[in-house]
């Protein structure tokens, strides 16, 4: 298993892509009602006071590939609030980003609604749950075809331990030396 391991960590290195983000959009995406950073070609740095928004350009990215927040939990609240802390309903969530792959352009979007129905003979619509839609190249995809793409294109343990500087001394003892001996 231990040689498995390697072998897996020794081929994911191999054919490592070269990901450029150009461009991140969200919309009403935890509190941030519009913000797009278009990125150049030299390094992009992100500082603010603290709670103004820095975590959460890097949450959306991170839930716009895996659907998590940079802590790695599914079940975060993305949805904006009003001034009384209540989520404001009927509004769209949106996380949109162009990426630069090995020189070819990819456009990613995840938007979340919130499913209102009408019961039969009911005048009021009731909150029903939410739909999130996925788009690959402004195409509309599934969500199992859009986490398979997303897993060709970066493997999420990796992605972590590139941008979490807590993500490797995490792990177990034995992955720990299993990647470095990889390496």
């Amino acid at each position: 298993l231990r040689e498995i391991q390697k072998v897996n960590h020794l081929l994911i290195y191999q054919i490592m892509k070269s990901i450029k983000i150009q461009k991140l959009s969200m919309i009403n995406f935890k509190g941030i009602r519009s913000f797009e950073i278009n990125f150049g070609n030299e390094e992009t740095f992100v500082f603010a006071d603290n709670g103004v928004g820095k975590t959460t350009i890097f949450d959306a990215f991170n839930w716009l590939l895996f659907g998590k927040d940079s802590l790695g939990r599914s079940d975060f609240e993305i949805k904006t609030l009003d001034a009384q802390g209540s989520i404001i309903p009927k509004i769209e969530h949106e996380v949109s980003s162009t990426l630069s792959i090995d020189g070819t352009i990819l456009l990613l979007r995840r938007i979340l609604k919130e499913n209102w129905v009408k019961k039969r003979g009911s005048a009021i619509a009731e909150f029903a749950g939410n739909i999130t839609e996925y788009y690959w190249n402004d195409v509309p995809v599934q969500q199992k075809e859009y986490q398979s793409n997303i897993s060709q294109l970066l493997d999420e343990q990796i992605f972590k331990l590139i941008t979490s500087t807590s993500a490797f001394n995490n792990l177990d003892w034995k992955q720990r030396r299993c990647i470095l001996s990889s390496m």
